[in-house]
């Protein structure tokens, strides 16, 4: 019996130690990949724009599993390569993903969900993220990148105004949608396939 106790608690340290080695390299994989961003910080590369979202997911992925939060990705097929500064992708992304666990984790429902869609919509790449979180009120949508606005108790409210900021250095667009409280919320990043982006028609 002292046989079998014993070699049950080892084999429980094992999975233990296994599991801390993967969460390590884990770790040291997001590490590798931020300081390869930063030293390539100001230079344009050629992105598959899936990648620019798988990046982002590994950076956050533990926090969102930590608290259960289920990630659904959809992906379209033969999307064109985009020439992006891709550290200031990385910036907007993550912000919209942070932000989507935050949301999700402030409400009651217990199918928490983040969805993220990479898809081409003409002259542009869509990056979208969206959660089934606590949503936001009408009047809040149009303050959401002002400096220092938040509805976090704890938060400061320069995440997304950064991200407006490098998006315009980007060439791109922010677009957000939610139907108010309690109807989650949708981030989509719009960034030109050719650049500099395209001019628009004026809408009549």
């Amino acid at each position: 019996k002292l046989a079998e106790h014993l070699a049950r608690e080892r084999q429980a340290v094992l999975g233990e130690l296994s599991g801390l080695e993967k969460n390590v390299q884990h770790v040291k994989e997001i590490v590798t990949m931020q300081q390869t961003s930063a030293r390539q910080g100001g230079a344009s590369e050629k992105v598959r724009p899936a990648d620019l979202m798988k990046d982002s997911l590994r950076i956050v992925s533990a926090s969102l599993a930590r608290h259960g939060i289920q990630v659904v990705c959809e992906f379209e097929a033969n999307l064109p390569d985009i020439t992006v500064e891709k550290h200031k992708v990385l910036q907007i992304l993550v912000n919209f993903l942070r932000n989507a666990g935050q949301a999700c984790q402030a409400s009651p429902r217990p199918d928490s969900k983040v969805a993220l869609r990479v898809a081409q919509d003409g002259e542009f790449i869509h990056l979208s993220v969206t959660d089934n979180g606590v949503g936001i009120p009408p009047e809040n949508l149009n303050r959401l990148f002002e400096h220092g606005f938040t509805t976090k108790t704890d938060g400061h409210g320069f995440g997304l105004c950064s991200s407006a900021r490098a998006v315009r250095e980007l060439g791109g667009d922010i677009q957000t949608h939610s139907d108010g409280l309690g109807t989650g919320a949708t981030f989509t990043l719009k960034l030109p396939i050719r650049w500099p982006a395209p001019a628009t028609t004026p809408e009549s």
